[in-house]
Parts: structure tokens; C-alpha cells; sequence
């Protein structure tokens, strides 16, 4: 296998070679909501309710984004790939996910608009049909019996009760060695344009809320 870039676990942040023939919503994964998005922002219909509502949702998703990103969103490495199995990533696989899912929630909350959910469900199921099982195949012909021990071990989504204890039972034991810890600045700046855009949707809304 080749060195190359980590095949990062934040989600959107594959090597470019690897989406060769993947299809074009996956090519374009980190495209297409920015359309969908602005015209949720400029047809909505807030309330100062739903603005605050929207917004605590929109704020827990977009700290988990940071949590995911500040474990493997920047990481770079010289020699081999690591596989990032701790931190967020030792409770789900895909972590990632879960904050940009409550982001768009927290959108269509704020919005007051119906189309918003509706926009949100389909760009959910496009991602879990199409883009999230490619990115865990490139991470299966990267690493091999590394991941496929680490899928059987860790939950795609949902983790259960008992994996949960076990996860934060392990966040309180001893450190291991290589393990990379949280990276705040890494985190900044893989999600900085993603906050700024957030911030500019933030913006849009409550101008239609003022006038």
C-alpha cells in the first residue's frame, strides 16, 4: 500500500485520489448542501422560538464536529496512516456524522419551514447509502484487519449501553501509548469555514425573523 494522507475520520476529508469513481454524490458531498442550505436560509420563516431552539441543536452539533475533528481531522502522517480508534471515534465510528446531522436539524428547527426536514431526511439517507459506506471501504483496503477488527468492535451510529460504560470506563484509565490527543487548533481549522458559513446562515435567518 502506498503512503498517503490519513484516510481522515471527520468526515469529508478523504484523500482526493480516492473518489475516483465514486459516483457523483460522493464527489460532491461537500457541495451539494451549501445550495440546499442558503435556500433554507432565505426562504425560512423563524421565530425568535425556533431561532433558540435551532440554535442550542445547531451549537451541539457543531461541537461534536470540533470533538471529530480535533482527533482526526488534520492529522498528516510522514511515514504510515494511523487508524484514529479513541476519542469520539472509540464510541462510534461515526461521529462526524451525528454533528452534521443535528447542524441540519438545528437549520430546519430554526427555519420553521417543512421543506427544511424534508431537505435534511434525504440528505441523510444520501449520506448513509452513499458516501459514508464508500469512506469506510477505503478505510477497509487502507487498513486492512486493523479496521475490519475495529468496525466488529465499534458501532457505526448507535452505540449500546454496555460498549458506552466501556468506552468511558476506558477515557478515565491509564493513557496509551500513540494515542494522539485532542488537537483544538487542528479542530479550528478543519471546521473554521464550516462555522463561518453556519455563522452566515445564522445571520440570513435572523434578518427574516427582523424584517
Amino acid at each position: 500500500m502506498t503512503r498517503k494522507s490519513i484516510a481522515l475520520r471527520s468526515r469529508g476529508f478523504v484523500d482526493g485520489h480516492t473518489t475516483k469513481g465514486k459516483g457523483p454524490i460522493y464527489r460532491l458531498r461537500n457541495i451539494l448542501p451549501i445550495p440546499l442550505v442558503l435556500l433554507v436560509a432565505l426562504w425560512s420563516e423563524p421565530t425568535l422560538v425556533s431561532l433558540g431552539r435551532g440554535g442550542i441543536c445547531l451549537l451541539v452539533g457543531q461541537i461534536i464536529r470540533l470533538w471529530s475533528a480535533g482527533y482526526g481531522g488534520g492529522l498528516r502522517v510522514a511515514q504510515e496512516a494511523q487508524l484514529v480508534t479513541w476519542g469520539p471515534y472509540g464510541l462510534v465510528r461515526n461521529p462526524s456524522a451525528w454533528g452534521t446531522c443535528l447542524v441540519g436539524l438545528g437549520i430546519a428547527i430554526m427555519s420553521g419551514w417543512w421543506v427544511a426536514y424534508l431537505l435534511l431526511v434525504l440528505m441523510v439517507v444520501a449520506g448513509i447509502r452513499y458516501v459514508i459506506p464508500i469512506e469506510e471501504a477505503v478505510l477497509e483496503e487502507q487498513f486492512g484487519e486493523a479496521y475490519m477488527a475495529y468496525r466488529e468492535a465499534v458501532p457505526g451510529y448507535l452505540p449500546s449501553g454496555k460498549h458506552l460504560l466501556g468506552w468511558l470506563k476506558e477515557g478515565r484509565g491509564k493513557k496509551r501509548v500513540g494515542i494522539q490527543r485532542f488537537r483544538a487548533q487542528e479542530a479550528w481549522r478543519m471546521e473554521g469555514y464550516m462555522i463561518m458559513f453556519l455563522v452566515g446562515v445564522i445571520g440570513a435567518m435572523v434578518v427574516q425573523w427582523l424584517f
